[in-house]
């Protein structure tokens, strides 16, 4: 709950009020008494002789987190403390000579009348009386509705200056006269026209062709006749109508031209092209076996040669 809450400050073991109060401590006999046990481990002159003055600290830590939660509920403006005692300290931590200890390093002071002050108690927590009231469920929703509608007056607001501001310059715009724009530049050579588009259907056949297309193409495809050529592609097209929705017909014309051309061109052999070379001969090709001898022969063409010795 909100109103438990306190805050404790990081390191307050190592804060130079909690190490004397804690070296305050080891010093104290009730204290040492509180620790030890007087039949089987006495302490003498200080209780480090039986733990280490870190056990002491973290005792001294959370001492005073207990406490500052007690009184956390029941401190007033003033830091004070109305009907407290030192003794009510060592009660509520639980921890002998705890509140003179406190005293000796002015985390507290007697006041005049009853009571004990806690001077900078909003140092390490804030009391609940200054504390706000946590928010409610609905009163957060409501916050959350007013500023949305807040934003939307205020982007309406400025969605409607900026309207008036426009309409205002659409006004001005309308009798301020359009510089002359030239429709042509005489200095700038106009652009070539696009050259007419190349067409096919199924009952038309091929339309866009001109002359000049014709002598265009028999010039770079000279293998190629181009009226049978356009007669195979109209065949092609027709038996295959799924390939027919195109729209470059020109690009089609072509890719067909140019693929009739590396075949050999319309009137090729059968099964050669014009750059056939003839297969390379291989030793296979020039290899003549010998005529059979039988045993009697291969022996008389043996003795009828005749060895002759290297000098």
């Amino acid at each position: 709950m909100a109103g438990d809450w306190i805050r404790i400050r990081r390191g307050i073991r190592q804060l130079p009020k909690t190490v004397a109060i804690a070296r305050h401590l080891c010093a104290s006999r009730e204290f040492m008494n509180w620790w030890s046990d007087p039949v089987r481990q006495h302490c003498v002159t200080n209780v480090t002789e039986i733990v280490t003055f870190e056990n002491v600290t973290r005792v001294t830590a959370c001492a005073l987190t207990e406490l500052w939660f007690a009184v956390n509920d029941v401190v007033g403006e003033d830091c004070r403390v109305s009907y407290m005692a030192l003794s009510d300290i060592d009660d509520i931590v639980g921890v002998p000579g705890f509140g003179q200890a406190m005293l000796e390093v002015g985390w507290v002071c007697l006041h005049d009348e009853k009571g004990l002050v806690f001077p900078n108690f909003s140092e390490h927590n804030v009391p609940s009386k200054m504390r706000s009231e946590p928010k409610s469920a609905a009163a957060r929703a409501k916050e959350y509705r007013d500023r949305k509608r807040g934003v939307s007056r205020v982007t309406a607001r400025h969605e409607t200056s900026r309207g008036e501001e426009k309409r205002r310059e659409e006004n001005i715009e309308e009798y301020i006269p359009a510089a002359p724009v030239p429709t042509s530049d005489p200095a700038r050579p106009s652009r070539s026209r696009a050259k007419p588009a190349v067409s096919w259907s199924s009952d038309d056949g091929w339309q866009g062709i001109t002359p000049a297309d014709r002598q265009e193409w028999a010039a770079a495809y000279p293998g190629a006749v181009l009226d049978q050529e356009l007669a195979k592609a109209t065949a092609w097209l027709r038996a295959n109508p799924q390939r027919a929705g195109r729209r470059n017909w020109r690009r089609f014309v072509v890719g067909w031209l140019q693929r009739c051309q590396d075949k050999g061109g319309t009137n090729r052999t059968p099964g050669n092209r014009p750059d056939d070379k003839p297969a390379p001969t291989v030793w296979r090709d020039r290899y003549q076996p010998a005529p059979y001898r039988t045993p009697k022969e291969a022996a008389a063409l043996a003795a009828g040669l005749k060895l002759t010795e290297e000098d």
